[in-house]
């Protein structure tokens, strides 16, 4: 039934597709109405019939060109076959003179188009159609008969009258049967007959999605009736598309296995970090290098200071070999500690917490690239902003300034190839595999119900995915100062063990903040300082509501960088066009839509 269902549903699609070409759309409103549909079957001793349907329309004051005739050819016969039947048009007319016509496939059924392109006509109109079917007829093992739908239930107008006359076999009647209304329905209609000539004709009009069938048995071998014409059923997706046995199942592991194979031995060669032969505090650029073992992993030692007295952006990218808003808010703090601005913490107003920066003289020569950019995208021929009026406004900047920290990090050797390179390549070949996959899925399954087949390539295309964030590849030196950004940040983590220290050097605080923030550990790096004065660390670099506290520049700090994070990201506002006055409009918002109607 699901099968049958399905086959329906691409008979309704194929037939409304048939009007849409003609430049409309059905619908049951249309302005015509069939007075009246007869058709004259006659059965032949050969196992064909001969049909003839004279179909009288009334176009009323419409212009048309002509009615469609859609009769299925192709019928779901078993899970693997279906049974067709050969049809042949004799002549199409309205009763006396020939009508142009165009007949073709649709899917299942046989469509006869009616009508002239270059012409319409209205009011009454009249179509004879004459064909020959071949296999229509059924055979049992104590009886033949013909059962046969008269008009269909796709047309979109009612029908005031439908009959049907049925010519048989001399002495070859046994039973005759008329059902009229909805698919399925098993209300009677009038049948009378005598000999071999019989009358079917429905009792009342049938509306638009009903019908008349008629059946009528025959002595068994009155007429010579032939197996079904049967021909291999269409595979539909996905439910044919997935055959399970040891071929498909037996080449989608090969393929999938030996394709997860391949990434792994591609993360072996080009995706896992390079390590330093001998162990190197600073190593000369000839150290000898190999592949970072797989299961040997060096324990991480506390280190007090930055690496090669890097910037927090720059440990940031070390860390997770991405340069991201994260590491911008990092730099835009390690600027103000370094005394190129300062942050003014604008008391909440209305629940909204806002930051104002006013830049500083300092010294830009000793700048980086990328931290020339910040500092020149944040202030732009102005000596304040507040992070509020960054958003939608600097999406530009960060991403050059997160492209110099990149470049930085490549001039300094810290990995073979730009991280982004290798994620987008990796990234690019999974949605390739993904695409290639799910054609082959389709294809293969449509055609041989290989789909399983098609699948594992697309799963190798999730695989690639997935794992395009490992593909990054440090050199020995980045491997080497990653060693020690994790010593650095275990030292910040756990800084609560150095309070002695901490009281001794109170300006540390500040010095190292920045780290903390790309670390994710603002709030232990200030619990380490409860209780130790910190107020002199700040110099002037940030202006709170209260006497500085560690704790409270903490939690300040939180959200700055959270909005920071939101403001630096934040893209601009759309310009597309459209009103829909007020609000914005709905549902769909500006621009058209589409329609249909009739041939």
């Amino acid at each position: 039934m699901r099968v049958r269902a399905a086959r329906l549903a691409i008979a309704a699609f194929a037939s409304s597709l048939v009007i849409a070409i003609s430049g409309g759309s059905a619908s049951a409103d249309e302005a015509w109405v069939i007075n009246s549909f007869q058709s004259t079957i006659r059965v032949n001793t050969n196992s064909t019939i001969a049909v003839v349907e004279d179909i009288r329309v009334d176009f009323g004051g419409v212009q048309k060109h002509g009615i469609f005739r859609t009769i299925p050819v192709r019928y779901v016969y078993d899970n693997r076959q279906d049974r067709y039947y050969n049809l042949n048009i004799n002549s199409v007319t309205d009763g006396t003179s020939p009508l142009q016509y165009d007949a073709y496939t649709s899917g299942p059924d046989e469509v006869i188009k009616i009508g002239d392109p270059n012409r319409t006509v209205s009011g009454a109109q009249r179509y004879v159609i004459s064909y020959t079917v071949q296999g229509a007829l059924n055979r049992f093992s104590d009886r033949d008969e013909l059962f046969w739908n008269v008009d269909g239930d796709m047309w979109p107008v009612p029908k005031q009258s439908v009959t049907a006359s049925v010519e048989l076999p001399a002495g070859s009647f046994v039973e005759a049967a008329c059902y009229q209304g909805p698919r399925g329905s098993r209300e009677g209609c009038k049948v009378a007959g005598l000999n071999n000539f019989f009358t079917y004709t429905a009792t009342r009009p049938l509306a638009s999605g009903e019908q008349m069938s008629i059946a009528v048995s025959l002595v068994k071998g009155a007429v010579n009736v032939p197996p079904p014409l049967l021909t291999a059923r269409d595979r539909e997706f996905p439910q044919d598309a997935f055959d399970v046995n040891p071929v498909t199942v037996g080449l989608s592991l090969l393929i999938l296995l030996g394709g997860i194979a391949a990434i792994a031995w591609s993360w072996w060669q080009r995706g896992r970090d390079r390590a330093y032969l001998g162990h190197y505090y600073q190593a000369p650029a000839t150290a000898p290098e190999q592949p970072e073992p797989l299961f040997q992993h060096e324990p991480v030692v506390v280190e007090f200071e930055p690496p090669e007295n890097l910037k927090p952006a720059q440990l940031g990218l070390i860390l997770d070999e991405s340069a991201d808003p994260k590491d911008v808010t990092a730099t835009i703090v390690d600027l103000a500690v370094r005394g190129y601005l300062t942050i003014t913490d604008i008391p909440h107003i209305f629940g909204f917490h806002d930051w104002l920066l006013t830049q500083k003289q300092g010294d830009v020569t000793k700048l980086l690239p990328y931290e020339s950019t910040l500092l020149n995208g944040l202030f732009a021929g102005r000596e304040q902003v507040k992070v509020s009026e960054l958003k939608g406004k600097f999406g530009s900047t960060l991403q050059a300034a997160e492209g110099q920290i990149v470049s930085d990090a490549m001039s300094r050797r810290f990995f073979t190839v730009k991280p982004e390179y290798a994620r987008l390549f990796w990234g690019g070949l999974g949605w390739a595999a993904i695409i290639a996959g799910g054609f082959a899925t389709y294809q293969l399954g449509i055609h041989f119900g290989w789909g399983l087949i098609g699948a594992a390539i697309l799963l190798l295309g999730l695989v690639l995915i997935v794992t395009a964030r490992v593909m990054p590849q440090r050199t020995a030196r980045g491997r080497a100062v990653l060693q020690k950004t994790l010593g650095f940040r275990l030292y910040m983590n756990t800084a609560e063990k150095y309070r002695q220290q901490f009281a001794e050097k109170a300006e540390i605080f500040t010095q190292l903040l920045p780290y903390a923030i790309v670390f994710g550990v603002v709030d232990r790096w200030a619990k380490a300082f409860e209780g130790i004065d910190t107020s002199g660390a700040s110099n002037g670099w940030y202006v709170g509501n209260a006497p500085f506290q560690a704790a409270l520049l903490s939690s300040s700090l939180q959200s700055l960088n959270n909005n920071i994070s939101s403001a630096i990201s934040a893209s601009p506002p759309s310009s597309g066009s459209g009103s829909g006055f007020g609000g914005g409009g709905s549902s769909g918002g500006g621009g058209g839509g589409g329609g249909g109607g009739s041939w």
